[in-house]
């Protein structure tokens, strides 16, 4: 019948269409599923957090002091520590702040070899030869991220970069070349070649709708041959 026809047609224009992105979702999903999640973070390499006694600082000044001068609103606030000395983070409806402890004073933004040594007190294994630039223009590595951010390539097997804000002091990213492969998967797997966050955008639905219809006439097609074949044994 003209009807079984086209379906049969529809069915192998639909398999050209998609076949690449179907070839590029089954793969990329096997990918994604066989790297360790932990290995892509970079959290196999992250050192063991050092164990610091605030007590053995000696006397801070009291929050009070510091809100008092402070200008600004402030929505939270945390007494911890930064390179083994006593800090306080301050967090505005806007800002963040990195201040001592013990004198009140602001230490951001914060320098290369303060990212650097932020850097090597994360990473656990050697980067000494690790080289820091200060990154302010966007990259995939760091979207999401607020910019300029501190970057440390170490010279590892891995190529491995650490992100700095120098702002907080504080490790925002990790990144390697298992982090990299997959990233790129993840791209070619939601179709969003551009910021690769996105997967409600229309080339990824339109494409997945072509998908579904492909599957869909696949599976009306195997029942009908099914059931042809049950009549032609029936009749036999």
């Amino acid at each position: 019948m003209l009807w079984r026809r086209r379906v049969r047609q529809v069915h192998r224009w639909l398999g050209l269409l998609i076949a690449i992105q179907l070839t590029l979702w089954v793969a990329g999903g096997f990918t994604m599923a066989f790297l360790d999640l932990d290995a892509v973070r970079g959290a196999h390499r992250v050192a063991n957090a050092a164990t610091v006694d605030l007590r053995a600082a000696g006397p801070v000044s009291p929050p009070g002091d510091l809100l008092a001068g402070f200008g600004k609103t402030v929505t939270d606030l945390r007494l911890t520590h930064w390179l083994g000395q006593p800090v306080y983070r301050v967090e505005t409806s806007n800002d963040s702040y990195l201040i001592d402890a013990r004198t009140g004073a602001r230490l951001d933004p914060i320098e290369s070899t303060q990212a650097l040594a932020v850097a090597q007190a994360d990473y656990a294994g050697d980067a000494s030869g690790a080289v820091v630039r200060l990154v302010d223009t966007p990259h995939y590595e760091t979207r999401g991220r607020e910019l300029p951010l501190w970057q440390i390539a170490v010279n590892d097997d891995l190529g491995t970069r650490i992100y700095v804000s120098p702002q907080t002091g504080e490790v925002v990213a990790r990144r390697n070349n298992l982090w990299r492969i997959f990233d790129f998967v993840w791209m070619l797997h939601i179709m969003d070649y551009d910021d690769r966050d996105d997967f409600n955008h229309p080339l990824l639905l339109i494409t997945a709708g072509t998908a579904l219809l492909f599957v869909i006439s696949g599976l009306w097609m195997l029942v009908f041959a099914f059931r042809r074949k049950s009549r032609g044994s029936r009749t036999a």
